[in-house]
């Protein structure tokens, strides 16, 4: 019997969006790093060098010391420029970009290392538990639980409209299907009209693009990021003013007119929280519902377990947990490391960029039985698709809501349901997930 081949790792094995539109998240590379070098420092070209944490117990000890392991300035992985004098004229660029948005050219030009978004994920004590605050009432259980008639009705439109007259039919289930149900609600909690909604997919879409040129603004231009951001903007400063001018009771109305130590949201701050809301309020979800249909496709057994329990509450529960590890739709979050210190046995030094992959930690074996086996009764199941520690996923209740209501209705309607084609994954290697799943199937009529 011959041997496998030996697996050799490269550093760009992990971040480059390439691999992933290929493969996947680097499950190989993953395994081989848990079991050899699970804190490994490397630097991909483009990038400046960083630890790959790949172990669950390692990843919850960082998030759960915000004041050693700092979120600001980079908790995302970016290529950079390679010398200084590239950055300036990257910078140039970028100003005669946005030379028509002095409100954002204000921002950038004061904006250091942290650029023009300034979310929850780029905080730390003190301004994260403050901003946290601010809209963790419109996520707290009881609020969900109150969505949950709403979700059931959009669920059930979507797919009579899947359904069409009860014949065979396709679709590409990430482009037609996947996306809209996370899309609408998070439309209708911030109050946008229904034609915004197709705006607010094509910036988060945009944004998340990472190297994919399906996604991207259609540009040569390698700074139409930047244009993106601008829109984000200008979408998001009219939101304000027309709801400072006229609030309401939706979330927009809640953001435009919420304070931090009794003053409006700098500018900056402000429209980034409406861009995480926007955006990390759906794409995730949509991207952990095609990754969850996809392993029950693959894994036809657990479908069939499915289909036997689809009245069971609790099975759908921990099936889609199981989907949420299996896809972890936030593939990776970075942190900086304050001072001197040690991590899972290893001497990490001030100033040590720390990358925290989270689909890693997911298929640890010393935590997960049989981990690269797809289970939906696995329990415990104590992935960390959400993260943890005090930057643990605001929207984690409403995702979990949202994929158990459209799989609750989903699966006893299915009559038959076959891939027609090669899934295509994104090349990006921050938010991941399909982009296209063609599918031919009968669904039957709710019950």
């Amino acid at each position: 019997m011959s041997e496998a081949p030996t697996y050799e790792f490269h550093d760009e094995d992990v971040i480059e969006p390439h691999i992933y539109a290929r493969h996947g998240h680097p499950h190989h590379a993953f395994d081989w790093l848990r079991k050899h070098d699970p804190l490994k420092m490397v630097q991909p070209e483009g990038y400046r060098p960083f630890r790959v944490v790949t172990r669950h117990a390692d990843i919850i000890e960082i998030e759960k010391r915000p004041d050693l392991f700092a979120s600001e300035p980079r908790p995302i992985l970016m290529r950079e420029a390679a010398t200084p004098e590239m950055r300036e004229e990257v910078l140039a660029e970028i100003f005669m970009k946005l030379q028509d948005s002095p409100r954002i050219l204000e921002v950038l030009a004061t904006a250091g290392e942290g650029g023009l978004i300034r979310s929850l994920v780029q905080m730390d004590p003190p301004d994260h538990p403050k901003y946290r605050a601010m809209v963790q009432p419109w996520f707290k259980p009881t609020n969900i639980k109150a969505l949950e008639d709403r979700m059931e009705e959009v669920v059930k439109v979507i797919l009579d409209r899947m359904m069409g007259d009860g014949s065979e039919q396709t679709t590409d289930f990430v482009q037609d299907v996947a996306v809209w149900p996370p899309l609408k609600l998070i439309a209708e909690l911030l109050g946008v009209d229904e034609e915004d909604e197709w705006r607010i997919l094509k910036l988060t879409n945009e944004i998340f693009a990472g190297d994919d040129p399906e996604m991207k603004r259609m540009s040569e231009d390698p700074l139409s990021i930047f244009d993106t951001i601008k829109d984000l903007y200008n979408f998001f400063s009219d939101l304000t003013d027309e709801r400072r001018a006229n609030p309401t009771e939706d979330l927009a109305s809640y953001i435009a007119n919420g304070r931090i130590d009794g003053e409006y949201l700098p500018y900056k701050e402000l429209i980034s929280y409406y861009t995480i809301v926007a955006t990390a309020g759906h794409d995730t979800t949509r991207n952990a519902i095609s990754g969850g249909l996809h392993a029950l496709l693959t894994h036809p057994d657990q479908l069939a377990y499915l289909k036997a329990n689809a009245d069971d509450e609790d099975a759908i529960k921990l099936a889609v947990e199981e989907m949420i590890r299996w896809s972890t739709p936030v593939a990776q979050f970075s942190r900086t490391a304050m001072e001197d210190c040690e991590v899972g046995g290893v001497q990490i030094a001030k100033g040590d960029t720390l990358c925290l992959f989270y689909a890693s930690a997911n298929f640890d074996e010393t935590v997960f039985d049989e981990p690269h086996k797809f289970d939906v009764t696995r329990k415990p199941n104590r992935h960390l698709a959400f993260g943890t520690g005090p930057h643990q996923c605001l929207g984690l209740i409403l995702a979990r809501m949202e994929m158990r209501i459209f799989f609750k209705q989903l699966i006893p309607r299915i009559v038959s349901m076959e891939i027609t084609a090669e899934p295509e994954r994104l090349q990006a290697s921050f938010v991941h997930g399909l982009k296209h799943l063609q599918l031919k199937y009968r669904l039957a009529p709710a019950a």
